[in-house]
């Protein structure tokens, strides 16, 4: 199965890691490679959680950063405030061979969303906002997600407790959670999933051990809006993830 957190979460191992390469030229290249043991479940009917090493590349040059299926491009910035075009693959779906559930199902597929991602700075934390389309016509929808995070530095290293709520529109949470009507079983009801409102909570952690060495140990909790928790493919009320790894900075 696609999980639809992993990739973006192991990706961020590599992501704080050039703090660790001290104070160099912003135009210097930056190369990074590493890895992340990912531990996800995704919500959907008897398939359980799923464990999985993830290999992570990072390439930066200046203002532009590509983060495993993450690239952006940082074109204003201030002391306290960052404006970027994004662009990212979004992993989520599945394929019938996931799970019983999904038998008899059109397989749901990734999607590339490009859009905007701002990040405040302030005494009282770090605040974001982005906003996300698909491009690919895939789900063809968008997502918009607002973030506070805290963060707390400590010896040779940087913990941020965050919450998080995402806005994702009825296309991208219907192409995902529902069902079609040529779908429908006796186990698997028709099923039109409306926009919904999903909100996160986590802690992420960053350790830094010299200029080259970085562990990075995350864990989170987004609880799912009711449109999605009544879907006939979903248990659950959420889903969980907990992220530990590594990073050497060349």
């Amino acid at each position: 199965m696609k999980l639809s957190v992993l990739a973006l979460a192991s990706t961020s191992v590599i992501a704080i890691s050039t703090a660790a390469i001290g104070q160099e030229q912003d135009e210097e290249l930056r190369f990074g490679l590493g890895g992340a043991v990912v531990t996800q479940d995704e919500g959907y009917k008897d398939v359980g959680s799923e464990t999985q090493f993830v290999p992570a590349i990072a390439i930066e040059y200046g203002d532009f950063r590509l983060l495993g299926p993450y690239a952006s491009y940082t074109f204003f910035k201030t002391d306290s405030f960052e404006l970027a075009a994004t662009g990212m693959l979004r992993l989520d779906g599945y394929e019938q061979a996931d799970g019983d559930i999904f038998k008899g199902m059109e397989d749901r597929d990734m999607s590339f969303d490009f859009g905007l991602e701002a990040e405040i700075d302030t005494d009282f934390g770090e605040f974001g906002l982005k906003y996300t389309q698909d491009v690919t016509n895939t789900h063809e929808g968008y997502e918009a997600t607002l973030s506070y995070g805290l963060p707390i530095m400590v010896e040779k290293g940087r913990i941020v407790p965050y919450i998080a709520a995402s806005y994702a529109s009825e296309d991208l949470t219907n192409y995902y959670y529902g069902v079609k009507a040529n779908e429908a079983t006796a186990d698997r009801t028709f099923y039109q999933v409306d926009s919904a409102t999903n909100f996160e909570v986590g802690v992420s952690s960053d350790w830094f051990f010299g200029q080259n060495h970085m562990i990075k140990a995350d864990i989170s909790y987004t609880s799912f809006d009711s449109s999605i928790k009544d879907s006939p493919l979903v248990d659950k009320s959420g889903t969980f993830q907990v992220l530990l790894g590594y990073v050497y900075v060349f």
